[in-house]
């Protein structure tokens, strides 16, 4: 039987059989399997700070918060990225920026972000999108240049490396989630890693005030609001955190069983369908969503054409689910919206301002050139799976695809 990620081992469905007869579902105080996984993450992040959330949402929202964003304040965000990434922006009433990319560059391009840069800049956002990393060295480089933190949204890149380090060891802050279908998931739950102690601190007031914050607080004039915080309760689940220990303790090993059946996909697709560029020194060991490109002479207006024609082959592809911001943004604009509330009224108004395609033509453009493969069945235990899409692959009609 072909199964769909997650999936998870007989010791760990032991460990939350236990938990459950414990009556050990909640966690106020950030111990046991909660503090393991913020240990474990703490571990492979070169001994960064971990702090766990219920989301990679609140984490984000959490590690915006401990930076001080304002109503008013400009925050660079890639366009091609989930909303998410930017929705809890909206909630401080801070202002995204969209970011083009490059025709080389999967999710942003340091020259993108130079010139989108103004007075009123405090913040830059990257995001890993589909687990290709970022050029985070030089955006490091030009933050710090310009006295700017950087958020990294590593949702979709839990395995994937820059110059052989993770991911997650780069930006200022960095936020995982750990829900639904990620490489390391707890079906729900979210991991913030920063250096800061002040930020981390903060974050943790967002969301683990009373018991934890009193204990774990570190930076004296932050140690005075342990008892209330902001009164978030934004707390993971002891159960979320040992379902995502059992993947975060193969980690490696999943990843490389994946990329073997990944591998058959790249053969099978060689000379139809063009590779993601993938930036010097980096390296996506997560493919979240598996796509490839349409071949340089096929329009990008043909994509929709061409997926229709290969799942009547019997192929599972689709266009990528993660949509460029601005049509988002747009879509909401040209819908009914509830307007009662601020957060409604902020999204509302950012949407009403979202760019045309013309003004983010490289994202947008990249968008419409990909074809997604079913990559939560791609994982080692479907070996088989990914034999028989290979074959299924190599059946198609091609030549009649591009008509």
């Amino acid at each position: 039987m072909t199964s769909e990620w997650p999936i998870y081992s007989p010791a760990t469905a032991e460990r939350i059989s236990g938990l459950i007869q414990a009556g050990t579902v909640f966690d106020y105080s950030g111990g046991g399997s909660v503090l393991e996984l913020e240990q474990a993450f703490s571990d492979r992040h070169e001994g960064r700070l971990a702090l766990t959330f219920n989301s990679g949402t609140s984490a984000l929202f959490a590690g915006f918060a401990a930076l001080g964003l304002e109503p008013g304040d400009e925050v660079i965000v890639p366009n091609l990225t989930f909303l998410s990434t930017v929705s809890p922006l909206l909630w401080l009433g801070a202002t995204p920026i969209l970011c083009d990319t490059t025709q080389k560059e999967t999710g942003m391009s340091p020259a993108a972000v130079e010139r989108a840069i103004t007075d009123r800049t405090r913040a830059i956002v990257v995001t890993h999108v589909f687990g290709f990393p970022v050029n985070m060295p030089r955006i490091m480089r030009l933050a710090r240049s310009r006295g700017l933190p950087v958020v990294a949204d590593c949702s979709h890149a839990h395995a994937s490396t820059i110059d052989g380090r993770p991911v997650g060891v780069f930006g200022d802050i960095a936020v995982f989630s750990l829900g639904a279908r990620k490489m390391v998931s707890g079906g729900h739950g979210g991991v913030l890693l920063t250096d800061d102690p002040a930020w981390r601190d903060s974050a943790l007031l967002v969301g683990h005030f009373k018991p934890r914050a009193r204990t774990v607080t570190s930076v004296a004039v932050l140690r005075a609001q342990a008892e209330y915080g902001l009164g978030g309760n934004l707390r993971m689940s002891p159960l979320s955190a040992a379902l995502a220990l059992d993947h975060l303790a193969q980690l490696d090993d999943l990843a490389a069983a994946k990329l073997a059946n990944i591998a058959l996909i790249d053969e099978a697709l060689a000379g139809r369908l063009l590779p993601v560029p993938v930036l010097p020194g980096t390296a996506n060991r997560t493919h979240f969503d598996l796509v490839y490109g349409l071949p340089g002479d096929v329009p990008a207006v043909h994509r929709d054409q061409v997926v229709r024609g290969l799942v009547a082959a019997g192929l599972p592809v689709r266009a990528p689910a993660t949509r460029p911001l601005n049509r988002v943004l747009r879509a909401v604009a040209a819908s009914p919206v509830h307007e009662r509330g601020i957060l409604w009224r902020r999204l509302a108004e950012h949407a009403a301002g979202a760019a045309a395609d013309d003004g983010l033509p490289h994202s947008t453009d990249l968008h419409d050139r990909l074809i997604s493969f079913p990559a939560a069945f791609l994982h080692g235990g479907n070996r088989a799976y990914a034999e028989q899409l290979a074959a299924s692959i190599g059946h198609a009609d091609w030549a009649a695809l591009w008509g």
